[in-house]
């Protein structure tokens, strides 16, 4: 097709129009070489790409304010690569150094010092460091930091620390001051409970506001129920060397059932993470924190006795 070069309009095909030409500087200069300011590419009488005067190429923009601006204004993908596997973008440091990327199937060639993000089949999100996979988003939004674990519930965190516990598994730092959250667990959208830092401890909690609460009652049976648990000294098979204070889960559950989760000798019915597998052992768990209501009303009730019985001496003693 023939071309038309016009010095104020630009570069088009014998069928374009002055007003969207397919190539358009943006001043009057003569021939191919146009003016400082910018270039438009046209297409169907708008323009589709422009070079601006300090050499940002916008794509759908006008007005790029980057070394490369892409803009939809509707629709999902603004950008799309396609090819196979080990195929996608990389990102080079200034002295050509593989500094990241995004590719299909395995991890970027190279180095242990490249870094990259990849998509495997059956969705897995990946970031790996070379050819190591340091986490991944697997398709059922779990989240697997230094472990390659996918299974388990969604929704899941999953870390896995090595080098023979010489690093910290999981860290959460911040420099908000004394008395900020750290950790908020919430249940659609409401608050449940914190960790927080006060400068120089944590502290744990859990809702407890009375306007939460209905139906209460005091303690009557403290001493009662108290006397039914048997506190023990032992020490845990992992850790045959360390003689700790504690209970038995099944022998605390009757008495104070809330702070018992599980069933005495229950096991899994299904696999799942880890140790979980159909027929091993689900063991019970205890929030020893629970008793506490149980203890004071105990010793309140004892503390009543024992000024009833100092009342007594003290008139023994007098008479």
């Amino acid at each position: 097709m023939a071309l038309n070069i016009n010095g104020t309009t630009g570069i088009s095909g014998v069928d374009g129009s002055a007003s969207a030409p397919a190539l358009q500087g943006s001043d009057s200069n003569t021939g191919v070489s146009f003016g400082t300011d910018t270039v438009n590419i046209n297409t169907g009488g708008s323009t589709r790409a422009t070079v601006d005067s300090s050499g940002n190429l916008g794509v759908g923009t006008s007005s790029p304010d980057q070394i490369l601006h892409l803009n939809k204004s509707s629709g999902d993908t603004y950008l799309r690569i396609q090819g196979g596997t080990n195929q996608g973008t990389l990102i080079h440091a200034t002295d050509g150094t593989l500094i990241g990327g995004f590719v299909s199937g395995g991890a970027v060639a190279g180095g242990t010092s490249d870094i990259a993000m990849r998509v495997e089949s059956g969705n897995n999100m990946l970031f790996a460091h070379g050819t190591t996979e340091g986490m991944r988003m697997s398709s059922n939004q779990n989240i697997f930091i230094h472990s390659t674990n996918n299974s388990g519930s969604n929704g899941r965190i999953y870390t896995n620390g090595t080098n023979g516990g010489t690093i910290t598994t999981f860290e959460i730092n911040q420099n908000a001051g004394s008395g900020s959250e750290m950790i908020t667990f919430r249940n659609n959208g409401s608050q449940l409970g914190t960790i927080h830092q006060s400068g120089s401890g944590v502290n744990y909690q859990s809702n407890s506001d009375y306007r939460l609460k209905e139906n209460d009652v005091a303690i009557s049976d403290g001493i009662t129920r108290i006397k039914q648990l048997r506190p023990i000294r032992f020490n845990w098979k992992e850790d045959a060397n360390t003689t700790v204070d504690g209970f038995f889960a099944h022998e605390v559950s009757p008495v104070v059932p809330e702070s018992v989760r599980g069933n005495k000798d229950e096991v899994f019915d299904t696999d799942g993470v880890g140790t979980q597998v159909v027929g091993g052992p689900k063991y019970q768990q205890l929030d020893q924190s629970k008793l506490v209501p149980l203890l004071t009303a105990a010793l309140q009730e004892a503390i009543v006795k024992i000024e009833v019985l100092e009342t007594k001496v003290a008139a023994l003693e007098a008479a």
